[in-house]
């Protein structure tokens, strides 16, 4: 499995990591890191390397471009509490773009009809995550994040690796 992923600007990344952190204090756990990301594609195609190298070509000559966080919510099919920018601009552009040409080998939660852009703030099965939502939305103010690189990582058994990266010029 190969994502394609929008890597978010330090500032926004250190914003999303304090609403991660209050989370698990709430629930007494500990937050452990955030890559800070937007998951543009997720590739379960047989054909790994032509989907990492039509990435580069349609993506090498793009522009950086900022997203709008605007709220806090839960994805409750994942059970995920996420912070979510708008699907507009140059994010939704590129998702179409990538879709348009892979959309048959990508997972269902990336092709085009179900696609939500967010970053994951907490997973956490079994409990009820609209009240820790709530909070977390309390203490979250909407903001504009920068995405200068675009990254191809490899889901493994322990996480994933990135192998390769698209600097936006």
């Amino acid at each position: 499995m190969l994502c394609l992923i929008a890597k978010l600007d330090e500032l926004a990344r250190e914003r999303l990591a304090e609403l991660r952190r209050m989370a698990a204090e709430r629930l007494g756990a500990a937050s452990g890191s955030l890559y800070g990301h937007i998951t543009l594609a997720t590739y379960i195609g047989g054909d790994e390397d032509a989907f990492a190298a039509s990435c580069r070509e349609m993506l090498c000559r793009r522009a950086p471009f900022s997203v709008y966080y605007e709220k806090i919510e839960v994805l409750e099919e994942s059970q995920i509490i996420v912070a979510s920018p708008q699907n507009a601009g140059e994010l939704a552009r590129i998702h179409r773009d990538i879709a348009a040409r892979w959309e048959a080998e990508l997972d269902e939660w990336t092709q085009m009809a179900r696609w939500q852009p967010h970053t994951t703030l907490l997973y956490k099965p079994g409990i009820d995550l609209y009240p820790l939502a709530a909070e977390l939305a309390e203490a979250f103010s909407p903001f504009w994040a920068r995405v200068e690189r675009l990254e191809l990582s490899r889901v493994t058994d322990d996480g994933y690796r990135i192998i390769d990266g698209i600097d936006l010029r």
